[in-house]
């Protein structure tokens, strides 16, 4: 037996000191080290390399978010100091993710603010905007004024534990440290507050872009799709329902060759002007109304009804799976019993262009600054005769007015000639959509 094992120790010996045989073990050897380095290298799925897992509902807060440091902006100090959310542990605290130029964050938070007074709870504000941006906004905004607010500003670490797609974003963590719930500010109520802060617990509904049919194609859930999606079974279909509660506005998919496209909770209106997007863009001065309920297409013309009781009775959802383009506006118009169309006419109009050398214009005394944009957007809307073209790119800042002062055309080109425009009065032609049924 031993002197096999040495003849085969032997043989071995000769193999491996064949220069073919060689370079392939040391090629073996270079991936299997390789491996070992990568392999040594790789972080581990819990590790956190690929930042923090995102967190639910019935989940602790880490101590290391909470001894986080952040920059916090002080409303009532009116400066920016860093800081930890330490302070607000073993308390209740609400999370409120807003943006300066988001109406609705705004009022939330205003909201919020007036409901926590008196409670022992924690109201963080977090925005991914920085100082500067703050600071500007508190300079020109009188909304959140007064609040005591304090808002974590450059964000991004709080929004990798609590991504979300819209805002506001509410967070509710309650004395235990435990996300109890994940809302909007819409529905919230003083009781929710009040509630929250005693008893640590939230009855507001879960926000709806968390919620299951969100991002649902709506012919899923009007066949009631129990188990998976079978749409791609479908070769082809266009369906229009009626007001969807807690659905995203709009969805797009591609299965194989076919397209699907989901506008959700739209007024009649809206569809329409989409169905013609690619071609034309109608201002509210270009559609014509041959209706008697215009009520049912537009808001606008709703005479004082509440928007949310209005958008329940008249928004609609247009869903449409198709190879290529469709023809939406003939879809709207065959399932709505509609004649909606298109039709171009001359027209005389009021084409605003650019003075030569026009230097800014003073505001009479006590008087400031407007848009010449938000005018001509203001005289759509109550001139809806008149045609009026800015010709002009960018910002243009014009003295104050009043559209009351604008009785006649006339009146208007003389306003525009005090401030610096030039202005023609052209036929041209316009496109025009006609509501019609």
């Amino acid at each position: 037996m031993i002197k096999k094992s040495k003849s085969l120790t032997a043989l071995l010996d000769k193999v491996v000191n064949i220069p073919v045989i060689q370079i392939t073990l040391l090629v073996i050897l270079f991936i299997l080290v390789s491996m070992f380095s990568l392999s040594a290298q790789t972080p581990r799925k819990d590790s956190g390399a690929d930042g923090p897992t995102p967190m639910q509902i019935g989940d602790r807060i880490p101590e290391e978010l909470w001894n986080s440091e952040f920059f916090f902006f002080n409303e009532r100090l009116n400066n920016t100091q860093k800081a930890s959310l330490n302070e607000f542990k073993a308390r209740p605290l609400v999370l409120d993710f807003w943006n300066t130029g988001c109406a609705p964050c705004l009022t939330g938070l205003a909201k919020l603010s007036d409901f926590s007074r008196g409670l022992d709870i924690g109201l963080v504000a977090v925005s991914e905007q920085t100082e500067k941006s703050i600071l500007s906004f508190f300079k020109m905004n009188d909304l959140l004024k007064g609040t005591g607010l304090r808002s974590i500003i450059a964000d991004s670490r709080l929004k990798r534990y609590f991504p979300h797609e819209s805002i506001p974003h509410l967070v509710w963590i309650n004395k235990e440290g435990v996300v109890v719930g994940l809302t909007g500010s819409k529905e919230i109520t003083k009781d929710d507050l009040l509630n929250f802060a005693t008893k640590g617990v939230l009855h507001a509904e879960l926000k709806p872009e968390l919620q299951l049919n969100f991002h649902r194609f709506i012919v899923d859930m009007e066949l009631n799709r129990q188990v998976q999606s079978t749409h791609d079974s479908l070769l082809g279909y266009a369906i229009i329902t009626n007001h969807i509660k807690d659905i995203s506005p709009f969805e797009k998919s591609k299965v194989g060759p076919y397209e699907i496209i989901s506008y959700r909770n739209r007024s009649i209106l809206s569809l329409y002007r989409l169905a013609y997007a690619d071609r034309y863009k109608f201002s509210s001065n270009q559609i014509i109304w041959n209706v008697s309920d215009p009520e049912r297409f537009d808001y606008y013309f709703s005479k004082g009804e509440g928007m949310g009781n209005w958008e329940k009775k008249n928004l609609i959802c247009f869903e449409s799976k198709s190879i290529g383009r469709i023809n939406m506006a003939d879809l709207l118009n065959s399932s709505l019993g509609l004649n909606v169309c298109v039709r171009d006419s001359l027209v005389e109009c009021i084409v605003v262009k650019k003075g030569k050398g026009r230097i800014a214009i003073k505001p009479k005394s006590g008087r400031e600054f407007k848009s010449l944009k938000n005018l001509i957007k203001d005289l759509r809307l109550s001139r809806p005769n008149w045609q009026i073209i800015n010709s002009i790119k960018g910002e243009v800042r014009i003295s104050n007015y009043s559209v009351k002062d604008f009785e006649t055309k006339d009146k208007l080109c003389n306003f525009f000639k005090e401030n610096g425009l030039i202005v023609e009065k052209d036929k041209r032609i316009v496109n025009f959509l006609i509501i019609q049924r």
